[in-house]
């Protein structure tokens, strides 16, 4: 009976997470996973095109002055394109089409609205003013929002005596109704652009578009069209006209202002000359010329001439020859890709916690190194049988241990890690099986090159070192072939050959790796231990900055990252990249660093003068400047990501409850989230490393009197505090190791806050000529301090 319920409830199981798998399809499609599964196809579209053999898909590649190899007849009947008459014919009708312009008949009417609403506008304040100032209106002065206002409504600039003679003259509808008819002289029964027309385009005429009725009309006298740009002198004549009885300096602002005033009432319209281009070359039908069945092409020995050209590619165009094998084949490899690329994507997150695979930009830098691998090889074995062609006595199958197998695992290991490294190994050493005749010797001999390199390579500290991995890779790659040529059953065919080749082929990959890595840092945002060691100089100018601004904050980065690197080493984290995390995780305070207590050296607190709430939000505000800050300089996103997350989502405790102890009326309205840190909460062990060092660091300093057990109690406490808050959740710390960090802490505590004994008093000391005790000389050195 148990066994049968048992059976029951594990049935009852599976079809649960059916269900469940079920209801997250949808989700699937447009959730972050979606992504990964996006990825996962196109990389397997990749390596399909890459690995599928070109001789069973892709038609014989024919050039004009090509020598035929054999003779091609034409099996059927088909028609060839004559590609050079069928473009002169599109070519000459795309010359046929006329530019299209847009005509604007409405231009000079809003010009009337807009002189007519502005100076209306302007004389109705300047007469309020008047009444006002009760005074002489050249006592008025010039107001700047009178100026302002008349320049928004005409949308052109004024200069203050273009405004002050404007207003001289009050606004006068006269003067608005003269100008206005200075300017519509221009628009009568002629077009204005600001386009000059092109002469070899427009030499047949244009067409004329009305916006307002959307007719055209095709226009081949372009005399009475006038460019904006030539119209000042007919202006000028036509002001001067019109106002001949003003001064030479009232004409010469109504002159200004006209010329502002006057906009093209013709412009070009390029996307509707480009359509009727376009629809010009569509009505245009190819030239076709008929190749009758059983013709003969081209005989073999024969030169490929032009005309040849096109009928070979029509016939291999139209030809169903091959093609079958050849989409079956790349089918096929591309689900064994994708098939491979899912199991390896889900035996790796099932088989590490918390794999630093799963996010999106890793995944893809995973497909970008796979394909950048496979090509390596096909350049490789292109090369190889160059070579094997050059010197027959030098065999392609000798060449190929030249080529760099583990290039891709390489970089994997010193971007993201080792474990991924392997998985990409594997997938590698897999796929290049079908490129080679022998399915075992060349997998093998990557996948043992790729692991042994994978696990040298990290923890490198100098490009250099790139150099000595290529060449211990050079040595594996020789025990390789010794063994595969001990499994072939021959063990000095091509031996020396191949293990000059093996030893260069790990030797140019070193090369490779120290050339490509730093191409991945820079366009992914990687961060290398190379790198973490260039950030780690304390000379770094945002160092220097941060000594000389906020000093406290400097000496409290410094320990932190004390802190952090010990605990680190201790858990087996990356020690490098948790110090250097903490050097820059509080680089935000750089934007106000006196609102920081450590950065405060007198009593004055500016928070004093805040409430609670502001006070919370400068002090949260300094995640996201840090973030910034990093992003200005180029950090890495590994730092970056620290920056935003060693606050997690814990809440400033200090003026929350400041806060709720505040009577005031904000009191009732009081909530908790508004006192967090956005987060979101660490996600790595150097994240929640950092999370810790920090909040104890601090912590420390508020210990009157630093004992070994006050420190210790004061670790454990914290460190509980923060693990019950839920803000260690996320991350990869687990009960050992924040014990473990625990006792890391404590012991570089301890050492920072030991007591120093008293050194005895020595025989009074001579200062400026007078004897002096050495209390004394402490006393006046502390007050100088």
């Amino acid at each position: 009976m148990n066994i049968l319920l048992s059976f029951k409830n594990k049935w009852l199981d599976i079809f649960e997470k059916l269900l469940k798998r079920h209801e997250k399809t949808l989700a699937l499609l447009t959730g972050s996973s979606s992504q990964k599964w996006t990825i996962a196809i196109a990389l397997g579209l990749t390596m399909a095109f890459i690995l599928t053999p070109e001789i069973h898909f892709f038609a014989p590649k024919f050039e004009e002055g090509m020598i035929a190899e054999y003779d091609i007849k034409a099996n059927r009947e088909f028609l060839v394109e004559d590609k050079k008459a069928t473009e002169d014919k599109i070519n000459e009708a795309v010359q046929n089409v006329l530019p299209v312009f847009d005509y604007d008949s409405e231009a000079p009417a809003n010009i009337n609205a807009k002189l007519a609403h502005s100076f209306s506008l302007a004389a109705a304040e300047l007469k309020s003013t008047r009444k006002e100032k009760q005074d002489e209106l050249a006592k008025i002065p010039v107001s700047q929002k009178s100026k302002q206002n008349l320049e928004a409504n005409l949308g052109i600039p004024l200069t203050v005596e273009e405004f002050y003679i404007l207003r001289e003259k009050n606004f006068s509808p006269t003067l608005q109704r003269n100008l206005y008819r200075a300017i519509s002289y221009f628009y009568d029964n002629k077009h204005i652009t600001n386009i000059p027309p092109d002469k070899a385009q427009t030499a047949r005429g244009i067409i004329i578009r009305d916006l307002k009725t959307q007719s055209e009309q095709t226009i081949n006298d372009l005399s009475g069209i006038l460019n904006i740009q030539e119209i000042d002198e007919a202006l000028q004549a036509k002001i001067n006209s019109v106002f001949s009885y003003e001064n030479y300096t009232t004409r010469r602002v109504l002159f200004s202002l006209a010329r502002g005033l006057l906009t093209p009432n013709l412009t070009f319209n390029m996307e509707a000359t480009e359509k009727k281009k376009i629809a010009a070359m569509e009505e245009v039908k190819p030239t076709l010329f008929k190749v009758q069945k059983n013709e003969m092409i081209v005989r073999e020995g024969e030169n490929i001439d032009y005309n040849t050209l096109l009928k070979l590619e029509a016939f291999y165009k139209s030809t169903g020859n091959n093609k079958f094998y050849g989409i079956a084949v790349l089918i096929g490899i591309f689900f064994i890709s994708l098939f491979l690329c899912i199991v390896l994507y889900f035996w790796r997150t099932r088989n590490w916690a918390k794999p630093a695979a799963r996010s999106n930009l890793d995944f893809l830098v995973l497909g970008i190194l796979a394909v950048l691998q496979i090509l390596f090889v096909k350049v490789g074995i292109f090369i190889s049988l160059a070579i094997n062609r050059a010197f027959p006595s030098i065999s392609a199958d000798a060449c190929y241990f030249a080529i760099p197998f583990a290039l891709g695992a390489i970089i994997t290991a010193v971007l993201i890690n080792r474990n991924v490294s392997m998985v990409l190994t594997v997938f590698v050493s897999f796929m290049i099986a079908f490129l080679f005749e022998e399915k075992i010797a060349f997998p093998f001999y990557c996948f043992l090159g790729s692991i042994a390199a994978s696990y040298k390579v990290v923890r490198t500290h100098q490009r250099s070192a790139f150099l000595r991995v290529g060449a211990f890779l050079g040595l594996i790659n020789m025990t390789a072939i010794i063994s595969i040529n001990l499994f072939s059953g021959n063990l000095f065919n091509d031996l020396f050959v191949r293990l000059a080749m093996g030893f260069i082929g790990g030797f140019l990959t070193g090369i490779l790796v120290a050339g490509i890595t730093p191409l991945f840092e820079s366009l992914f945002g990687y961060i290398t231990d190379i790198r973490l060691l260039e950030l780690a100089n304390l000379n770094q100018p945002l160092f220097q900055r941060m000594i000389i601004e906020a000093p406290g904050t400097y000496h409290h980065s410094i320990v932190v990252a004390s802190l952090v690197e010990a605990a680190a080493e201790a858990i087996g984290a990356n020690s490098l990249l948790a110090k250097v995390s903490a050097y820059y995780h509080d680089i935000g305070k750089l934007t106000k660093p006196q609102y920081f207590i450590e950065n405060q050296p007198n009593a004055e607190n500016r928070h004093d003068k805040l409430s609670p709430k502001m006070s919370s939000l400068v002090i949260i505000s300094h995640v996201k400047d840090g973030c910034e800050l990093a992003t200005k300089e180029k950090l890495g996103q590994q730092i970056i990501n620290i920056i935003r997350q060693h606050h997690g989502t814990s809440i400033v405790s200090y003026f929350y409850d400041k806060a709720k102890k505040n009577k005031d009326r904000t009191a009732s309205n009081l909530s908790e989230t508004d006192f967090r840190y956005p987060g979101p909460k660490p996600q790595t062990k150097e994240a929640g490393l950092v999370m810790l060092g920090d909040v104890i660091e601090a912590s420390s300093r508020t210990l009157s009197n630093p004992t070994p057990a006050r420190i210790r109690s004061l670790v454990r406490e914290r460190i509980e505090r923060i693990y019950m808050d839920g803000q260690l959740d996320e991350c990869e710390l687990t009960l050992r190791n924040l014990n473990t960090i625990a006792e890391s802490f404590i012991k570089i505590l301890t050492g920072i806050f030991h007591h120093r004994v008293d050194y005895p008093e020595t025989t009074p000391k001579e200062s400026n000529g007078k004897k002096e005790d050495n209390e004394s000389a402490d006393k006046k050195q502390s007050k100088q301090n």
